[in-house]
């Protein structure tokens, strides 16, 4: 416990300069006390050294950097690092959003949060400083890949600490972890509940192992009337064309109308936290070098669907799609985009596909497990912390979400740490 709390001994924070690259080689311990520092943009933070601690993942270093410059609306992106004397040894993005408390509310309980957002404002909407980002499913901290066990837990202290002192700085209440899944929650959750975080469940990541050889297989390890009802689907989609591209230069502005057409036919709404702007698609593709696949669909040579994926060794995450109405129900575009994907995982060996949060019900039906998210939480006022451990609950977002609701006990679950 003694090591444990030194690892909070980081000194006061300030925004630091752009820093060079370390390149030096990982040590497997640490010497305390560790520094925690604040940089307004990632590229303050040496390239090479960020995808050091990021190694193998998609959304890396010029990920980041995409997202920054196409931050959504009502947030503002930063990032904050861990360091050994000068050399780098945790990193996270940041964001800073004004939040409505009262965003997961459903049913007769809405009406209630949508008054007092009218009418009393700062009840229910508040700062917010996340480590996390939007625009991704799985709070994205690094490490220093050769850091034992007790020392990451020191980098990991170390950090919130320094997320701390940033949000008192800046006066800002409420400090948030974003989308932390169940093999993360397991060694972060002693850490947090000893800086009075507490956590709330969250829209669940779908998971889709595909350890098949081929398109027969997968579809052999269905239902019988989840096979009848693809087969079905796609013989109405005979007119549909499939491409496979690494750019969409020249098709910005259709990818991202038929994003919004798509947002705008959904059942829920998560208000700047689902926010994707049109620069978004633009500048990820631009900066993904060989990371990022775009996958498109025309009937008649029309643009009627598009997805948006990131490739890693053994993984790929499907980020966004869009489709045009009423062309998605008449060529069955959903299902379409589906076996599309994969295609393109098994004709590659990719043996996971992640296709993201909503549309549970209909992923269970394709062979999906769900892995368990949370929102970890805490507001500085130590009086009014306790409120929010006592009513956070209420916020939930698993708890509101229409499909999970419908697949209650049935709800594919995985064990934590089942999926990588």
């Amino acid at each position: 416990m003694a090591r444990l709390q030194a690892c909070l001994e980081t000194t006061p924070l300030g925004t630091s300069p752009h820093l060079p690259a370390h390149r030096g080689k990982s040590s497997m311990t640490v010497r305390l006390p560790l520094t925690a520092r604040y940089f307004p943009t990632i590229t303050d933070i040496a390239r090479e050294d960020w995808n050091r601690l990021f190694a193998g993942h998609a959304e890396d270093f010029d990920y980041f950097r995409a997202c920054e410059t196409a931050a959504p609306n009502g947030i503002a992106a930063s990032a904050i690092g861990v360091f050994e004397g000068e050399r780098l040894i945790a990193a996270a993005p940041l964001f800073r959003t004004d939040y409505r408390l009262d965003m997961s509310l459903e049913g007769r309980l809405k009406p209630v949060g949508d008054w007092l957002h009218r009418n009393l404002p700062n009840l229910v909407v508040m700062p917010v400083l996340g480590i996390g980002s939007p625009l991704t499913e799985e709070c994205p901290i690094g490490f220093d890949p050769g850091l034992t066990h007790m020392a990451r837990t020191c980098a990991f202290y170390a950090l919130i600490k320094g997320v701390e002192q940033h949000a008192a700085a800046e006066k800002i209440p409420l400090i948030a972890l974003k989308d932390v899944t169940d093999r993360a929650a397991e060694w972060m959750t002693a850490p947090l509940d000893g800086r009075g975080f507490c956590r709330v469940g969250t829209l669940p990541l779908a998971t889709l192992a595909l350890p098949f050889k081929d398109e027969a297989e997968y579809l052999a390890s269905l239902s019988a009337s989840m096979r009848s009802d693809i087969r079905k689907k796609l013989r109405r989609a005979e007119k549909v064309e499939i491409e496979y591209r690494t750019s969409i230069d020249g098709i910005e502005e259709e990818i991202a109308a038929l994003f919004q057409e798509t947002r705008a036919n959904r059942k829920a709404d998560y208000g700047d936290l689902d926010n994707v702007p049109e620069s978004y698609f633009r500048e990820v593709m631009r900066n993904a070098k060989g990371n990022a696949v775009v996958m498109l669909a025309r009937v008649d040579g029309q643009l009627v669907s598009f997805n948006i994926a990131l490739i890693e060794n053994d993984r790929v995450l499907a980020k966004y799609i869009g489709m045009r109405y009423p062309a998605a129900r008449e060529h069955n575009l959903y299902f379409v985009n589906w076996m599309a994907m994969v295609r393109f995982c098994l004709e590659r060996g990719i043996t996971w596909m992640q296709p993201g949060q909503t549309s549970y019900r209909q992923k269970a039906r394709l062979g999906c497990r769900l892995k368990r998210s949370y929102v970890y939480f805490k507001h500085r006022n130590p009086l009014i912390n306790p409120f929010f451990q006592l009513f956070g609950p209420m916020m939930a977002f698993d708890k509101m979400e229409p499909d999970l609701q419908e697949l209650g006990d049935s709800a594919p679950y995985l064990e934590p740490g089942a999926a990588p």
